[in-house]
């Protein structure tokens, strides 16, 4: 066993007592009792003028030196080889997995509404469960396979249709309303405009991709960060919005909203007008276009991001 002098000099070099136990083969907590006389549990307490002069003392806690913390291990790959061949030999689940799909939930018949705050919170809260379907899927920089790099472009393009009737229809009325209705309303609008003509552009370029290149990942985590970004500042807007207009005024915007998307383009357009009635008939004028090209050609989208189906682009 080291010597104090020993162990008092490698103190000196400013070596940790988990490193000096390391060294010379003893527990921290022994190794910090032989410099310092006391026991590193704290068992033993002297008054301060006892410790004075006393070398090696820690300037907080020594406790863990002598109780080290546990680290328990999260995964077994006995249990998960063994939870992977039961599941994979349980054909109702396989079934049920494979008939699966990441489409957001139906919103209730019975929750209808033309509140347009209401409205637009409800689409929020679709893209949101989209992206935590899309997190959950590794992509190719994580090592996902073939098929999961297709379910991650198939529930982007989810995404996608969703936006793409969404956004155009904030464009023609609710910025034009915010503008009106609010003090700092165009300083809130130009904000809001930018922010989704990022996600148009992002959108865009994610079109080109089938999902396995690297820039793809990197734009799905640069998609992910501008919509949350997107949806906190747009929650600020809805809440003063709120204060400033009527159950009315937000019901009869909420019915424009509702209109503007029942025929509403199903691919960002980043070059259309971006506002008010000019955005209305880009938006009017790219439907059909976008509709037909989904019919002859198909899209991602229609696998609803199930297990091993793809989708064309």
């Amino acid at each position: 066993m080291a010597s104090r002098a020993q162990l008092l000099d490698l103190v000196r070099s400013g070596l940790s007592y988990e490193e000096i136990g390391a060294r010379v083969g003893m527990s921290p907590g022994l190794a910090y009792l032989v410099v310092t006389g006391l026991p590193a549990d704290g068992s033993d307490v002297l008054a301060a003028g006892e410790l004075a002069g006393r070398e090696g003392l820690l300037p907080g806690s020594s406790q863990h030196l002598s109780n080290p913390g546990t680290e328990l291990p999260k995964h077994q790959a006995t249990v998960e080889a063994w939870m992977q061949a039961r599941a994979g030999g349980d054909e109702p689940m396989q079934a049920a997995a494979a008939a699966r799909d990441a489409e957001p939930p139906p919103i209730a018949d019975e929750d209808e509404t033309d509140d347009v705050i209401t409205i637009l919170g409800r689409e929020h809260n679709q893209v949101k469960y989209l992206q935590e379907e899309l997190q959950a899927i590794p992509g190719v920089r994580a090592g996902g396979t073939e098929a999961q790099q297709r379910q991650r472009r198939s529930i982007v393009d989810l995404i996608t249709v969703r936006l793409s009737a969404h956004e155009p229809a904030e464009e023609a009325h609710l910025w034009p309303a915010v503008r009106t209705r609010l003090a700092d309303g165009d300083q809130l609008a130009d904000e809001a405009l930018s922010q989704e003509q990022e996600g148009k552009d992002l959108l865009h370029e994610m079109d080109g991709l089938d999902g396995t290149e690297d820039r793809f990942d990197e734009l799905v985590e640069q998609l992910a960060l501008a919509l949350r970004l997107h949806v906190a500042f747009e929650d600020k807007v809805f809440l003063a919005l709120k204060e400033a207009t009527s159950d009315e005024q937000r019901a009869t915007l909420g019915r424009a909203i509702k209109d503007a998307q029942a025929d509403a383009p199903t691919r960002p357009h980043p070059h259309a007008p971006d506002e008010g009635t000019a955005a209305r008939a880009a938006a009017k004028a790219a439907a059909p276009l976008d509709h037909t090209r989904d019919a002859l050609r198909g899209r991602p989208a229609d696998s609803k991001g199930q297990k091993d189906t793809g989708g064309t682009a």
